[in-house]
């Protein structure tokens, strides 16, 4: 767990600025589509630097700061409010946010470390259960797509609706289909915020295709969330791996995992 400890630092750093960029609106001058900006980024920044705290290997978390603190970053320019008071908060945290999560994500474990190191087994059954994720996940993902061209509702609340519900059922059939859905899950929940924040980001929170945004981001969110730390609890490559040194000294008993010989003892003129 050593190379994780820092995990702690970048944690609290990322929720820090995270807050601290999703409440900017409440005191800086800024645009509509500015708001929501800080607004949906600065929430993500969090959501990234919780997980962060609660996983054994918070690699892919880092990668999720890499990449808000670049969209953070280039926010002001993009959505035309860099002459605005708020454009300096997204330009500091969103360097700050990049500058952690490449610190955290180059000094993670490398693929041999955190990866499956298998010795000779060609295909490893699923040892992970998520079809209590993907399933419920699936149903709420085709729910909201279907609503969603039922309920009248604003362009806006139907096209988001409609493209993360959509993209929220894709993510749960791969997660059914997946030996090991733990990223998966993460996919899935972050989907789910996506779609939590959207009538605020999309400026659709007074239509009432709002609520099933709200309702399904949320319980995707939720069910995603519990997927992924459930299934970095369980550790699966490390799994797969014991179970794969298991097989190959079991068809090689006189060597350990690498083919070193080993010494065992001889009972009744028999290698033991």
């Amino acid at each position: 767990m050593a190379k994780y400890l820092h995990k702690t630092t970048v944690g609290w750093a990322a929720i820090g600025f995270g807050v601290f960029t999703a409440v900017t609106p409440a005191w800086a001058t800024t645009t509509g589509v500015g708001a929501a900006c800080t607004l949906g980024m600065g929430m993500f920044t969090a959501y990234f630097g919780v997980l962060g705290l609660l996983v054994r290997n918070p690699t892919p978390t880092h990668w999720g700061l890499v990449v808000v603190g670049v969209s953070l970053f280039i926010a002001p320019w993009l959505a035309g409010f860099a002459g605005e008071g708020a454009a300096w908060t997204a330009w500091v945290s969103g360097f700050v946010v990049l500058a952690l999560g490449l610190m955290a994500w180059t000094h993670d474990g490398p693929p041999t470390e955190t990866g499956i190191n298998e010795y000779g087994i060609a295909d490893p059954k699923r040892r992970i259960p998520g079809a209590w994720v993907g399933g419920p996940a699936l149903v709420v993902g085709i729910a909201a797509v279907v609503l969603a061209g039922v309920v009248h509702s604003s362009p806006a609340a139907t096209g988001f609706t409609v493209g993360l519900g959509g993209l929220t059922a894709v993510l749960a059939l791969w997660s059914l289909l997946a030996t090991d859905p733990t990223v998966d899950h993460l996919k899935i929940a972050t989907t789910g915020l996506a779609l939590f924040l959207a009538p605020w980001v999309a400026g659709f929170a007074a239509d009432r295709g709002a609520w099933m945004a709200w309702v399904a981001g949320f319980i995707v969110t939720a069910l995603g969330v519990a997927g992924y730390l459930h299934g970095e609890s369980l550790n699966y490559p490390r799994l797969v791996r014991d179970e794969a040194v298991a097989a190959y000294q079991r068809r090689f008993p006189h060597t350990d995992s690498h083919g070193t010989a080993r010494i065992a003892p001889i009972v009744d003129g028999r290698w033991q």
